[in-house]
């Protein structure tokens, strides 16, 4: 069981199904916060400074460890999970103590958010999503935002047709709504029954960059969405999640490590696994790839490039991914630079054959973007 068949059940007249998984970090949630101006983002450097104007208690160990993070020069949400899971494999703190200190973050970062992402954002962004067409641009042309050469390399196009389903299911790392907002296909831009005779209700473009147009350009299909977020959201403050991927050695269920382990409490075994297994392509965006979501990674990383039967039960399939990354000021990647990182999480032996079925999108904020962009095209603000 994967995920849920559309071509069974749902629609009249469904051909193959292309389920996507798209995986979104904190970088889409700094994209907004800097379109819309907003005074505060959701870095982790803003709120180590709301900490601190707040007095929060000095001797929690994760703020000392935010306060050495701030003088490298550490940026990213990973970097602290990162500490979090050292000062664990150190036994520098005791599990229990440490649990206690990443429940009082929790607590504070709760109040955080709600100076960061008001309702007012949220009101100006899906207002925005509405009247540009954004949510239905981000899932018909996002194929436009590849190269020419990663376009020809990439299998995807090559498998689709008329009367396909598009399944996207939104893995939301980020704990506000700004992506659900974004993303949703509210009753301006998507109809779900636009036709008098027939249920098809999405054109996905095939080639929006130009690039094959031999291939055709759009084709009539349905399209269906859905959000999830396994880190917890902003709305149950109780369900923020912070810690650590699996610890490689848990002493049975009642190891207290475990109880630090994201994976544990978002149940990604229970909930999510059964999803890898008939994904045809992964999205990656606005994510930093650390080792606190090894999780998620090792298992995109494990389906690259296997063969799989697709919904029709004849033809076949390997997964592939596309990676976002964003280069900004002197963090600059090259496209090599960026696969290495991600092939990190694959099997050493497996790490040259997966090449091939990762394509890498660079992008600053600049760049003509279809896929997540909460910009105009011409770079001016929505």
């Amino acid at each position: 069981m994967g995920h849920r068949d559309y071509t069974t059940a749902g629609f009249d007249s469904p051909e193959v199904q292309h389920n996507i998984m798209a995986l979104v970090g904190n970088g889409f949630d700094l994209q907004v916060a800097s379109d819309y101006q907003m005074p505060i983002d959701t870095r982790y450097a803003s709120f180590y400074h709301f900490l601190k104007l707040r007095s929060f208690d000095e001797t929690n160990p994760i703020l000392q460890e935010m306060e050495e993070l701030q003088r490298a020069r550490k940026d990213n949400w990973s970097d602290v999970e990162a500490v979090v899971e050292k000062m664990l494999r150190e036994n520098r703190v005791r599990p229990r103590e440490l649990g206690e200190s990443l429940k009082r973050i929790q607590e504070q970062f709760s109040q955080f958010l709600e100076l960061a992402v008001p309702s007012s954002l949220l009101v100006r962004l899906g207002a925005d999503s509405m009247n540009n067409n954004s949510a239905v641009t981000s899932l018909q042309e996002f194929l436009g935002d590849l190269d020419r050469d990663d376009y020809a390399r990439l299998q995807f196009p090559k498998r689709i047709n008329n009367f396909d389903v598009f399944n996207f299911f939104f893995v939301n790392f980020n704990y506000t709504s700004l992506l659900d907002d974004f993303v949703y296909l509210d009753q301006q831009q998507f109809d779900p029954r636009p036709y008098k005779t027939v249920d098809r209700n999405f054109d996905f473009k095939i080639d929006p960059g130009a690039v094959a147009g031999e291939w055709g350009d759009h084709f009539s299909s349905y399209v269906t969405s859905d959000v999830v977020h396994p880190h917890g959201h902003q709305s149950i403050p109780r369900s923020l999640l912070f810690g650590v991927d699996t610890p490689q050695h848990v002493r049975g269920n009642q190891d207290p490590a475990l109880r630090l382990a994201k994976p544990f409490w978002a149940q990604n075994d229970l909930r999510y696994r059964h999803l890898f297994d008939d994904t045809e392509l992964f999205i990656i965006f606005g994510c930093s790839l650390g080792e606190s979501d090894r999780w998620w990674w090792k298992h995109i990383a494990d389906a690259l490039g296997t063969e799989r039967t697709r919904s029709d039960g004849v033809r076949k399939c390997s997964p592939e991914l596309i990676l976002y990354w964003f280069n900004e000021g002197g963090n600059v990647w090259d496209v090599d630079a960026v696969c290495d990182k991600f092939l990190e999480f694959a099997a050493p032996s497996e790490r040259a054959r997966l090449r091939e079925y990762v394509h890498v999108v660079m992008h600053d904020a600049g760049t003509a973007r279809n896929w997540l962009n909460t910009s105009r095209a011409d770079g001016s603000k929505l």
